[in-house]
């Protein structure tokens, strides 16, 4: 019996096909990882996959080291005692593992790594979501009933968010090295800042650590 074809994002059942590209190749978006964009229905799947029913005993997945790692990390947050939970990854102390062994990977699988890499060792460290959110499901729910309801992924959520606070902090940042502009302009632009913090402290609920979270001061 031969080997089983790998899958690929069209097997996941984050998955959605939203037509052709000008290569007539299907394509769509991940629900579990809208950062990425359109991508290709046979792009090898990630460590987030979950296979349709029924493509369970038909592919074979490659990403099942990468899966594992990544259900084994996320245990270990969530039975981790409250005193190490504060212990996030940053640049002094990054993520460690364990670096025996040989492995292999296609482009694409490098560049999942590499993303990663750069989520996780972040300046500002890896903010963690509170435990009672994890696994959880954002629903915009339309007030007309035969329309359609769109179900987001809450971990797909906070990672946007967890974004736009970074970019505000880096804003923040530049607005306060910027070599050309006066104090008065500094402080005009900070207030715009701020109150975009301000805006955004309806999503604090998701942050596991008041540190990680926004704020308005």
């Amino acid at each position: 019996m031969g080997e089983l074809p790998e899958a690929t994002c069209n097997d996941c059942i984050f998955f959605g096909a939203e037509g052709s590209d000008d290569r007539g190749r299907v394509v769509g978006r991940c629900r579990a990882r809208p950062e990425l964009g359109t991508i290709p229905a046979l792009l090898p799947c990630c460590s987030e996959v979950e296979l349709r029913r029924g493509r369970e005993g038909a592919v074979a997945v490659a990403a099942t080291v990468a899966a594992a790692a990544t259900a084994t990390a996320t245990a270990r947050r969530r039975t981790a005692p409250a005193a190490a939970s504060s212990r996030r990854a940053d640049l002094t102390r990054p993520t460690c593992g364990d670096t025996s062994g040989e492995i292999s990977m296609d482009r694409n699988g490098l560049k999942q790594v590499l993303r990663e890499l750069l989520e996780e060792e972040t300046l500002y460290g890896y903010p963690e979501m509170t435990p009672r959110w994890q696994e959880g499901t954002l629903i915009l729910k339309p007030a007309d009933a035969e329309l359609q309801s769109k179900e987001i992924p809450l971990e797909a959520f906070f990672h946007k968010i967890v974004m736009v606070r970074d970019r505000l902090r880096v804003l923040e940042q530049k607005i306060n090295a910027h070599p050309t502009l006066t104090d008065a302009d500094k402080v005009e632009m900070q207030q715009y800042v701020s109150k975009a913090y301000g805006s955004l402290t309806t999503f604090n609920v998701l942050f596991r650590s008041k540190d990680d979270a926004f704020s308005s001061k």
